[in-house]
């Protein structure tokens, strides 16, 4: 035992060897050590404030994209409120590429006549040149509004992954 070691010996309290004995014990069994940073948990009137904030600034990038991008948005946060659960493929380190794409695949199903439609807006209402309308022999895997909704479904999903990180760092589980 080295000099710094004798300084925090704490065997004369009551109890200590006891508590030492069942940490130690608990350590080997869950294999980690015991020296362990845990990170400080916000207030929740803090907490609470940051989210709105948060969600806020993500409502206001939402209001500015144009009308279609916004559709496919909505369509995007359904499709994904189903797959917001503990043990989430959304949640893992590296969610899988084919996954997301059978998303996409499943959303450009719901909001395929952009390409379909040459002069129809449903969206706001107007009547126009739909500038996502592909003829039939153009359309296919690589069209403009199919990367569209990937860009969306992946912003979606990057911003409720940083959401459930920061949940998960306040409120870990017991």
């Amino acid at each position: 035992m080295s000099q710094l070691d004798d300084r925090y010996d704490f065997d004369w309290l009551p109890g200590f060897r006891e508590m030492t004995a069942c940490q130690e014990k608990e350590e080997e069994e869950a294999g980690k050590p015991q020296t362990e940073a845990k990170t400080p948990l916000l207030p929740p009137e803090e907490l609470q404030q940051e989210e709105q904030s948060n969600w806020k600034d993500y409502e206001y990038m939402i209001r500015m994209l144009p009308a279609a991008a916004r559709e496919v948005w909505a369509v995007v946060d359904a499709m994904l409120d189903q797959f917001e659960f503990e043990g989430s493929s959304m949640y893992v380190e590296y969610p899988d590429k084919n996954a997301v794409l059978k998303i996409v695949d499943a959303i450009y199903e719901k909001l395929k006549y952009y390409e379909t439609e040459q002069m129809e807006n449903k969206v706001d209402g107007t009547r126009g040149k739909n500038c996502y309308y592909l003829p039939p022999e153009e359309r296919g895997v690589h069209t403009p509004f199919r990367h569209l909704i990937l860009l969306i479904v992946c912003w979606n999903m990057a911003y409720r992954r940083q959401r459930y990180r920061r949940r998960k760092k306040i409120f870990p589980p017991m």
